[in-house]
């Protein structure tokens, strides 16, 4: 393969973030949900514990990333993951206004979020499945960032359930363990 045509593919796989402005109304359109659908209220179906290592990946404006890291504690961290650079804006500066000194952004144009191999305890994916272009490349990322015990906690996004609980069991790297609500946690598959 040519120099070229490594180019080109690794250009088709960027991804790109949605405009500015559109991302702006989503702000508002969260703030307005957040409202009777209190991200806090969603996390104590989440088994997160003191000390662990969780990536949001899609974190958005941070509506779960600053309450996962004041969950997991000092000694705990959580990434904030995104390909919208006011996303990863956003975050940076609601962590500096709370002093919060575990949470580290990433922001990304690929899968690939460059967090060491199997160092993660959880990988959260919510509200973001609906708008994932290739969920094998995805899938994979997630599957090398989780310790063996590792948990993705995920919701179905705007899919209907049996078409993500389709689309995660055909990747082969996950056993759907339980079902809450429009959830899905999810272990390793035993190799």
């Amino acid at each position: 393969m040519t120099t070229e045509m490594k180019k080109t593919m690794a250009n088709e796989n960027k991804l790109k973030p949605e405009p500015d402005t559109v991302y702006r109304i989503n702000i508002w359109f969260w703030k307005f949900t957040d409202i009777f659908w209190n991200p806090r209220r969603h996390l104590r179906n989440i088994p997160l514990k003191k000390g662990m290592a969780v990536v949001d990946y899609g974190c958005g404006p941070g509506r779960y990333t600053l309450p996962i890291a004041k969950l997991v504690g000092p000694n705990g961290k959580a990434f904030a993951v995104d390909i919208q650079p006011l996303a990863i804006k956003t975050v940076k500066e609601k962590v500096a206004r709370q002093g919060l000194t575990n949470i580290e952004t990433i922001m990304v144009n690929s899968y690939n979020t460059a967090i060491q191999s199997s160092s993660i305890d959880m990988v959260l994916l919510i509200d973001t499945f609906h708008l994932i272009g290739d969920c094998d490349t995805l899938f994979r990322e997630i599957h090398r960032l989780l310790k063996q015990d590792g948990i993705l906690y995920m919701d179905s996004g705007h899919l209907k359930m049996l078409k993500a609980r389709e689309i995660v069991e055909n990747t082969g790297f996950f056993t759907i363990v339980e079902y809450r609500d429009h959830d899905m946690m999810c272990t390793l598959k035993d190799e």
